[in-house]
């Protein structure tokens, strides 16, 4: 079974729908006042347990209010309210090594740095409502759908702008059977789509470890995506746009803090951080799919350069133009006593 999640962001006020950006797991659906500024995810896949978690965090910018999102999932899934703190401190797990160059010589003029390597149902259709729920500022659906035009009906009927391509491109998920969780921000909440957005995890089974890539094809926009995949093994891609690799290694639980990311890491993972700040939507064909590699440790290091002073200078240019202008000074002593010979001499 192949596992996707996809994420559609979409806003319910009323109006034609606007061309937007998206989210690097999915299409955004709302008008593009909405921009999705960051994405970040953890994976965790269990190979034995033929399971998937993703725990995703968004950053945007807008004023709406009544946003929604739109997750494509091969099996009926579960989802909760994700722990902001986990981010973080997976990220401390994965920082640089700090290499200093000690620099003697730098180019004039230069300082200290760092440097790094809405439709009807179609005849026939229908969309089953599995489960909703409140979950903190939002409102979930889970949905199941035999036929793209119904869903893209129901999600109409429900509030949501749908783009006619994004209907389209829904298509081959809904022919492979997955289900698909409907997550809104409640009117009541009163909160806004903007800045760092609660996390959502999402847990369903899976045979294979996928991130969703596919609806992003429909962007407008460079999407940005980041990712700690943990897994029995190091993992690399087999398909799409290759991921920068920032770290790699296995990461035990008493490594953090948070009792709950210590019970999701088990007896220990294997963390593969990847990265991309510029992936073209053009390029994308296909979903982000993961295999296991070699479990060779990796560590991005970052040289940062200190300049070696003396009295507030750059100690290697006071050695050569301390040791040019002593040569100068000890030249000119000596012809001055030359000089002085040759006139005694001379009289």
């Amino acid at each position: 079974m192949v596992t996707v999640l996809g994420l559609a962001l979409a806003s319910s006020a009323a109006g034609a729908a606007r061309p937007a950006a998206a989210c690097g797991c999915g299409a955004m659906i709302a008008d593009s006042s909405v921009r999705i500024s960051d994405e970040t995810s953890i994976v965790r896949h269990d190979a034995a347990a033929r399971t998937e978690d993703i725990v995703m965090r968004l950053s945007a910018e807008s004023a709406e209010k009544d946003a929604a999102w739109l997750f494509p999932t091969p099996s009926e899934a579960t989802v909760r309210l994700g722990e902001r703190g986990w981010f973080e401190q997976l990220d401390a797990l994965t920082e640089p090594r700090v290499v200093t160059r000690r620099i003697w010589f730098p180019d004039l003029g230069s300082g200290d740095g760092a440097t790094a390597g809405a439709a009807p149902s179609g005849p026939g259709g229908s969309v089953e409502v599995l489960g909703e729920r409140d979950l903190g500022p939002f409102r979930v659906a889970t949905l199941d759908a035999d036929d793209p035009d119904a869903l893209s009906g129901w999600l109409g009927r429900n509030g949501y702008r749908l783009r006619p391509d994004l209907a389209e491109a829904l298509g081959p998920y809904v022919e492979q059977g997955w289900k698909y969780v409907a997550v809104k921000l409640r009117p009541s909440s009163g909160d806004r789509l903007t800045g760092e957005l609660a996390p959502l995890h999402v847990s369903f089974a899976s045979d294979e470890l996928v991130y969703p890539m596919r609806l992003s094809r429909l962007a407008e926009n460079t999407q940005r995506l980041h990712l700690y995949v943990l897994a029995d093994h190091r993992v690399e891609q087999t398909t799409g746009a290759r991921m920068r690799l920032a770290f790699a290694g296995r990461v035990a639980p008493g490594q953090v803090r948070s009792p709950e990311l210590r019970e999701f890491l088990g007896d220990g993972r294997f963390m593969t951080e990847l990265t991309d700040a510029s992936i073209d939507p053009e390029e994308i064909d296909d979903d982000y799919r993961f295999a296991a590699s070699g479990d060779e440790p990796y560590r991005q290091v970052v040289y940062r350069e200190e300049v070696v002073r003396f009295l507030g200078m750059p100690a290697g240019w006071v050695i050569v133009f301390g040791g040019g202008a002593l040569a100068a000074g000890l030249g000119a002593v000596l012809a001055a006593r030359r000089l002085r010979r040759s006139r005694v001499t001379g009289a």
